[in-house]
């Protein structure tokens, strides 16, 4: 969601929570714009998910004072809390082209894929999240603490980058700061070192989707939940969403002010203005600095999404310990400067987060800042670069410093399984030729889940226990 929070106080919420940071290998390590960047891989897992926590859900909204109430949520699974409901994002510069969701189904009778088929299709194509508005969950601010471990040590020190600059091809590496035995908790305050590292090589979800089987990946196949065609104009399963509740006459609200932000939307297919209903897509590319939000096409009805905004827009999100994104996007260049110019994200949140207050100005109306879950996937950091980053905001939170080509002049596509079994998230670039189809094999799934391979452009985040 990415908001722009002190370190300072998002450590007084949430106390001394450590993470321990992946490895670079000797030598590869480079900080451009005020972030560290080590090399290049096709995959990422995080693992060690602590299982156990807790976070301040909201529980009431008043819109007539912009305050929140809110109250202690336990939660416990082997990926949790990214196991309860989430929804997808997507800032431009990207083209998304298509997009799946899947969950484990060993008795789905539908058309079913067993191995990669050829597939010929046409090539086109915070930290620094969308802090559209005072707060944006996810942005790194100026001041909030980073944490790598450079050719084999731990260090950390306090990010200086406050926006957008000169595209990272003219940027020269700055030289290494002289490390500290200092790591960064959950969400950015200083705590202990843990012992182990690693090297660069909840109760259940809240209402999960019909026939979602949450049991792990095992034998069988996984049915297709959600499916979105650009080409094609269809869309069967998703609802996509922006942030103008209220505006025009159109569904959604902005009673709160700025305290609460304006609410989801309808978005446009452009995304660039509300709708007065759910509306596909457009086969275009989503502009720099606008955001759409992907949620189910499943209404929250009474309380079965938990406490949401009065007056918004509410779809129901993607929960369970298993389930599988397929997305394939293009994020050209476009050249702009300013904010968010040329700095294309996608990234998952806790959908509780947009359904309450993603970018108002209360912290206390969103959950994020108790950890609640937010998992940048592919995110750009500066104006320009062709580095895309990940991290996990959670407790404890980290990401790892390997980073994914942006997919610039091309169109890739990529899987982001959650695979409750091995207690692991992983985030995989797929070969050209893996069809989206309707079903995929369990063993199609399970090759997304391997940890090694692509050459050794792979690499492990491990996550330290609370």
């Amino acid at each position: 969601m990415h908001k722009i929070i002190p370190a300072i106080a998002i450590a007084a919420i949430h106390g001394a929570v450590s993470v321990t940071a992946q490895a670079c290998a000797a030598g590869t390590a480079q900080q451009i714009g005020g972030n560290w960047y080590c090399s290049e891989v096709k995959a990422i897992t995080y693992s060690n998910f602590p299982g156990t926590g807790s976070y301040n859900k909201v529980t009431n909204m008043d819109a007539n004072t912009g305050q929140c109430t809110s109250e202690k949520q336990a939660y416990r699974g082997s990926l949790a809390p990214m196991s309860e409901e989430l929804s997808m994002h997507f800032r431009g510069p990207t083209f998304l082209k298509q997009l799946a969701v899947y969950y484990p189904q060993s008795d789905a009778k539908v058309k079913r894929s067993d191995h990669v088929h050829a597939h010929a299709h046409r090539h086109g194509q915070q930290h620094a999240h969308h802090p559209k508005r005072d707060h944006a969950p996810g942005r790194r601010a100026v001041g909030d603490m980073v944490v790598a471990t450079i050719d084999g040590q731990v260090v950390s020190w306090a990010n200086e980058y406050a926006g957008p600059g000169a595209s990272p091809n003219t940027a020269a590496a700055q030289p290494l700061p002289e490390p500290q035995t200092t790591l960064a908790t959950s969400f950015g305050s200083p705590s202990q070192v843990p012992s182990t590292t690693s090297t660069p090589t909840s109760p259940d979800p809240i209402n999960p989707l019909p026939h979602a089987d949450s049991s792990g990946g095992g034998s069988g196949q996984w049915a297709r939940q959600a499916y979105f065609n650009a080409e094609a104009g269809s869309s069967n399963g998703f609802t996509f969403l922006n942030h103008f509740g209220g505006t025009s006459g159109k569904p959604g609200t902005a009673d709160g002010g700025p305290a609460f932000g304006a609410s989801l939307s309808y978005a446009s297919p452009d995304g660039r203005s509300a709708a007065a209903s759910p509306q596909t897509l457009g086969n275009k590319m989503i502009d720099d600095d606008v955001e759409i939000i992907v949620l189910s096409d499943k209404t929250c009805e009474g309380d079965s999404c938990g406490y949401t905004r009065p007056g918004g827009v509410a779809y129901h999100g993607f929960g369970g310990d298993s389930k599988l994104f397929m997305m394939e996007f293009s994020m050209p260049r476009s050249g702009k400067t300013g904010f968010n110019g040329d700095m294309p994200a996608i990234w998952l949140l806790n959908a509780q987060i947009p359904l309450t207050s993603q970018y108002g100005t209360n912290p206390k109306c969103s959950c994020w800042t108790s950890g609640c879950g937010e998992f940048d996937l592919f995110e750009v950091l500066d104006t320009g670069n062709f580095r895309c980053k990940s991290t996990l905001h959670m407790a404890p939170a980290g990401g790892s410093s390997d980073y994914f080509r942006r997919p610039d002049t091309s169109i890739i596509k990529a899987a982001v399984l959650f695979h409750g079994a091995n207690q692991a998230a992983h985030i995989k670039i797929l070969d050209n030729g893996q069809n989206f189809d309707e079903s995929l094999a369990a063993d199609v799934v399970e090759a997304m889940a391997q940890e090694g391979g692509h050459g050794g452009q792979s690499s492990v985040f491990r996550l330290a226990d609370v």
